[in-house]
């Protein structure tokens, strides 16, 4: 619930925003999960939102591998 906190009204699933990251910079499930240390079944989890989000230091490796800073990630929520 990290991303959500404090910012009041409703916001985008990380795991919506994390498919339109992906998509974006051209990014396979199995290419994250390689560069991430994971296995493909847990960013698809991710992404489908099985797990509604990762843990504060996974979240922040995600958005490392990606090449996009975790406060892209917080935006892209909040403008939905």
């Amino acid at each position: 619930m990290w991303l959500r906190f404090g910012f009041g009204g409703a916001l985008m699933e990380y795991g919506k925003a994390l498919r339109h990251i992906l998509r974006e910079v051209d990014m396979t499930q199995a290419d994250l999960a390689r560069r991430i240390g994971v296995s493909t079944a847990y960013v698809s989890q991710l992404c489908s939102g099985k797990i509604k989000e990762p843990t504060l230091t996974r979240a922040y490796e995600i958005a490392d591998a990606i090449g996009v800073s975790a406060d892209y990630f917080v935006r892209l929520m909040r403008e939905q």
